[in-house]
């Protein structure tokens, strides 16, 4: 593991040095932003597939890294079920309780220091204290602790020491690291200009004069990437709804009866809920991701 670990900073290394010796050679300047194609921007997204390609390899985590995190945190939630899973389902509620992305950015930093702290905290519980030092009291009181509980708070112990796999937590950190430095980004004007905005659609916008504020030209099955839009704007709707539906129905308990009722009230609508009001529309999926949150936590928890 270490030598795969040297041979991937060796890698590294070389990659870096020999682009910075092939720019200095060439007259080339460093592009703002670390990407792979370089003369691929926003502008080139909607020219085909391929560019569409090149665009999301360059900038998808630019897009998509907030999103990803989250992702990220509540795998972390699922694969460790203890204490500290509790702890990281409390700051996901926190931090997309400020819902709007640059109310989520004023606070992400405070996010990163919360998830490197735990991490580093949690390393500390699997070194312990030496053997031959004294025995931990949750072992020598007279009433002693449970070895399951031991085990959920996570606490050192000789007679069955913690797991010490960060994997998950290491991906955690490095990801929300990585949207950190995407939350500064995203306000240079030299960023916006190479990978657009990410600034949300207002919320008193109305769906039916959407065309007017989108600056792309309508798309009707032109090419290969319209397709893809058409699927991507015409069914992901009811893609999501049967992933709803699919989770309320693989568990039988109480949980998931949320989850019935939220498919079957946005499939009495149809697609006429997407027609409402943005700010309308929005409160919709808040409460359902709010709800998915709450279930995540009382699951840990139980």
């Amino acid at each position: 593991n270490h030598l795969m670990v040297l041979g991937l900073l060796v890698f590294e290394a070389t990659v870096h040095r020999h682009q910075l010796y092939f720019r200095l050679r060439n007259d080339l300047k460093s592009p703002p932003f670390s990407i792979i194609f370089q003369f691929i921007t926003r502008q080139h997204l909607d020219h085909g597939v391929l560019p569409c390609v090149k665009y999301f390899i360059n900038f998808g985590f630019y897009k998509f890294g907030l999103e990803i995190s989250l992702i990220i945190a509540v795998n972390v939630i699922g694969q460790r079920m203890d204490f500290y899973a509790l702890l990281h389902s409390g700051a996901l509620i926190a931090v997309l309780s400020r819902r709007r992305r640059k109310a989520i950015g004023e606070v992400w930093p405070k996010y990163c220091c919360f998830t490197a702290g735990l991490m580093v905290f949690q390393y500390l519980l699997c070194i312990g204290i030496p053997p031959a030092l004294c025995a931990y009291p949750w072992r020598t009181a007279a009433h002693p602790l449970n070895s399951n509980v031991i085990k959920w708070f996570y606490l050192p112990d000789f007679a069955m020491r913690p797991n010490p796999s960060f994997i998950f937590d290491h991906l955690l950190l490095l990801c929300s690291s990585l949207q950190w430095q995407v939350f500064v980004e995203e306000n240079r004007a030299a960023v916006r200009l190479l990978a657009g905005d990410n600034v949300e659609i207002s919320r008193n916008l109305d769906p039916c004069s959407f065309n007017q504020f989108v600056p792309v030209d309508n798309f009707l099955h032109c090419s290969y990437l319209d397709m893809v839009k058409v699927f991507v704007y015409s069914y992901f709707f009811w893609l999501v709804l049967c992933l709803i539906f699919i989770t309320g129905t693989t568990r039988i308990n109480i949980f998931c009866l949320g989850y019935l009722v939220a498919c079957f009230y946005f499939m009495l609508f149809g697609g006429s809920v997407l027609m409402q009001p943005v700010r309308y529309i929005l409160r919709l999926w808040d409460w359902l991701i709010a709800y998915t949150c709450f279930v995540i936590a009382m699951k840990n928890l139980l």
